[in-house]
């Protein structure tokens, strides 16, 4: 059986929105990969170390209510890494 033939509605549970979302070759890559194990995908797509970096990088001194939107955190998050970082200076 060519499973290349059958329409995104053959395949099982998230595999069917797999072939959708990213084609029937990466389906086939990802089924492969984690065949078998339990897999969640976090919220968060970034870092928490990266933020961090780049939160600082970006921070003008009155921007950290932007930069929470930009990143999708809180305001008192980004408070908290600038905070921490006055700290170890």
């Amino acid at each position: 059986m060519d499973l290349r033939t059958l329409n995104s509605a053959c395949f099982n549970g998230a595999y069917k929105e797999f072939v959708e979302l990213i084609g029937y070759q990466n389906t086939l890559i990802v089924h492969s990969y984690f065949a078998g194990q339990y897999v969640t995908f976090p919220k968060k797509l970034l870092s928490e170390e990266y933020l961090h970096k780049q939160i600082l990088l970006e921070y003008d001194g009155a921007n950290a209510k932007q930069l929470a939107r930009k990143y999708d955190y809180s305001y008192s998050w980004v408070r908290k890494i600038l905070k921490s970082q006055e700290l170890n200076k």
